[in-house]
C-alpha cells in the first residue's frame, strides 16, 4: 500500500521513529528519516538500505520553522511530493510545576507542540498545492488524561491531541487526512530517564509497551482513514471513560499514584540488580 510513497519521519533516531522505520521499510516505500541525532540516522538508515528500501536521512530540528522549508524543500527536489508526514518527535521532562525550570517547559512546548504545529503548517501548504497527502501526529493517552508531575508534558500532547481533530475537522472536505496516535508509556529511553523521576509516577502504572506496537498503531493510522488511534485500545477507552467523569479520576488518583510509585521502585530495584550483575559478569571476565 505505501510502495513509493514518499514518507517523512521526525524523531527518527531511536525509539518508536526508529522501529517505524523498519516496519514501513517492508512496504517499499521512499523514506525521508529525520532527527538532531545524525549518527543515530545513519545507524538507523543503514540497517533499512540492506532491503533496498530508498532511505535519506536529514538533520532536521522541528523547534525551527526554518528547518522545515529547508526539510521540504529537499523532499520536493528529491520526490517532486510528499504522501505522508509522521510527526513522531518528542521529550519529556518530569518534575513538580513549581520547579520546572523555564529551559525544560520551552524545550517540551517547542519540541512537542510547536514542532509538531510547524511541521503540520509546512507539510499542508504542500499537500494543498498537490491536492493529497496525510499527516499522523504522536500524541499520548497522556493527552486525555491529566498527568501530575508531568503537567507540561501532558499540556503539550493534550494540545497535539485537540490541533490534530481540529486540523481533521478545518480539512475534512478535502482529499487531505489527519489522524493522532494516543499510546501509553512506551518502553524506550524516555522511559528510562522518567524512572530516575519520583515524579512520573502516572508514566508507571502499567506495563510500558513495546516501541513495536506503537509503530503497528502508527502503520494503522496510516493506512486507515481513522482519526484517533488508542494504543492500548482498552486502556484509551477507560481513559476516555475516566475523563467523561473527571470526579472519578480524582477518586481513583491516590490509587493509581501508589501503584505507579510501587512500580517504579520495582523497576529501579531490578535496573540496579541487572546492573550490578553485568558489572559482576564484567569483573569476572577480567
Amino acid at each position: 500500500m505505501l510502495k513509493n510513497k514518499v514518507v517523512v519521519i521526525t524523531g527518527a533516531a531511536g525509539g518508536i521513529g526508529e522501529k517505524l522505520a523498519a516496519l514501513l521499510a517492508g512496504q517499499q516505500p521512499r523514506l525521508v528519516l529525520t532527527d538532531i541525532r545524525t549518527d543515530k540516522l545513519e545507524e538507523s538508515a543503514k540497517a533499512i538500505k540492506t532491503e533496498g528500501v530508498d532511505v535519506r536521512i536529514v538533520e532536521h530540528d522541528v523547534r525551527r520553522p526554518e528547518s522545515w522549508t529547508v526539510l521540504l524543500s529537499k523532499v520536493l527536489k528529491a520526490f517532486g511530493k510528499i504522501d505522508i508526514l509522521i510527526n513522531n518527535a518528542g521529550v519529556v521532562q518530569p518534575a513538580a510545576a513549581w520547579d520546572i525550570s523555564l529551559e525544560k517547559i520551552e524545550q517540551q512546548l517547542d519540541v512537542n507542540l510547536l514542532g509538531t504545529i510547524y511541521g503540520c503548517r509546512a507539510a499542508l501548504r504542500v499537500m494543498k498545492s498537490q491536492n493529497f497527502g496525510k499527516i499522523v501526529n504522536v500524541a499520548s493517552l497522556g493527552g486525555i488524561v491529566p498527568m501530575p508531575g508531568e503537567a507540561v508534558y501532558c499540556a503539550t500532547k493534550f494540545g497535539i491531541r485537540g490541533y490534530s481533530l481540529s486540523l481533521a475537522a478545518e480539512l475534512q472536505d478535502t482529499p487531505i487526512d489527519i489522524g493522532v496516535v494516543l499510546p501509553d508509556s512506551v518502553d524506550t529511553p524516555q522511559l528510562a530517564y522518567e524512572l530516575r523521576h519520583d515524579e512520573a509516577v502516572m508514566s508507571f502504572i502499567g506495563i510500558p509497551l513495546k516501541p513495536e506496537k506503537v509503530a503497528r498503531g502508527i502503520l494503522k493510522a496510516v493506512n486507515k482513514k481513522k482519526r484517533e488511534v488508542l494504543i492500548p485500545a482498552g486502556m484509551g477507552f477507560l481513559c476516555r471513560t475516566a475523563m467523561a467523569f473527571p470526579s472519578l479520576f480524582f477518586l481513583l488518583l491516590p490509587l493509581l499514584k501508589k501503584i505507579g510509585s510501587r512500580n517504579i521502585a520495582l523497576r529501579r530495584k531490578i535496573s540496579k540488580g541487572t546492573s550490578e550483575a553485568q558489572a559482576t559478569g564484567t569483573s569476572t571476565k577480567r
